[in-house]
């Protein structure tokens, strides 16, 4: 009987066939390497080289909506170089320089490609003067936003009353003589025709209401803290009646808060047959 023969028989060639295959994949994985890093840097020099472009240069830049801001202030507050490359620009970095300034309500920066850098501006709008420990303009928001002189703002309306309270520019009125000054400042434009700002030398505001300050002798007129518009046509039939009298000059003192009457102090003519 013949013993069986291993037919088992070694591959010699395999290793080297393995070898050959890591080989190929090492070396493959190496050109896309190389292949991905010389891309990446190709992009980046062109990326770079867009930055720097000659015709991504700023030429202009264009401000709009100023009403008192001046241009300059505003250029200095950007800070944008001259022929800075505007991919460089960074927009909301801009837009944050110029909403610190306390002028500013709002503002929006775009750029007007290739060469232009918009900007729009909504300035605060001045309600009144407040006289806090400095003179300082009030907007309709109650945000005291700037620093100011009578000489600079004569038409006005002169507010006092809030020395010592340590409001600053920047900080918010309260509430209550907000809403008041408001109601206050519609009423007078209204009466405008009749009763200028200019003819109010100062508007005292007190936790009872308004007392405004009127005509070269600065006539106290209490004004309480509601129904201005009401109070402001019986002071102008007050005025009228005081005219026809020739009493005005003998008038030392007006209080409005007597419902449809009024108090009117001075040392007046007595009635005749009295």
């Amino acid at each position: 009987m013949k013993k069986k023969q291993n037919r088992y028989r070694p591959d010699k060639a395999r290793p080297l066939k393995i070898l050959k295959f890591w080989g190929k994949t090492v070396l493959t994985l190496l050109l896309a390497v190389a292949a991905v890093v010389l891309v990446s840097a190709g992009l980046s020099r062109s990326y770079y080289a867009l930055l720097d472009a000659p015709w991504l240069r700023l030429e202009e830049v264009r401000i709009n909506g100023l009403k008192h801001l001046e241009e300059g202030l505003v250029l200095n507050a950007l800070g944008v170089p001259r022929n800075a490359g505007v991919l460089n620009l960074k927009i909301k970095e801009l837009a944050a320089r110029l909403e610190s300034l306390p002028q500013v309500r709002s503002v929006i920066v775009r750029l007007d490609l290739p060469t232009r850098l918009v900007v729009e501006i909504t300035e605060r709008e001045p309600l009144a003067m407040v006289q806090a420990d400095e003179l300082l303009l009030l907007d309709k928001d109650g945000t005291l936003f700037a620093r100011t002189t009578r000489d600079a703002d004569p038409e006005r309306l002169l507010v006092t009353g809030f020395s010592g309270k340590g409001l600053k520019e920047g900080d918010h009125l309260p509430r209550e003589p907000l809403e008041a000054i408001r109601e206050l400042a519609a009423a007078l434009e209204k009466a405008r025709q009749w009763l200028p700002v200019q003819r109010i030398s100062e508007c005292q505001w007190r936790s009872g209401g308004f007392t405004l300050f009127v005509a070269q002798t600065a006539l106290p007129i209490d004004f309480g803290s509601e129904n201005y518009g009401e109070k402001l046509n019986r002071l102008q039939r007050i005025f009228a009646m005081l005219g026809e009298r020739q009493w005005t000059g003998a008038v030392k003192y007006i209080d409005l808060n007597y419902g449809n009457r009024a108090y009117v102090g001075g040392p007046f003519p007595a009635a005749k047959g009295a």
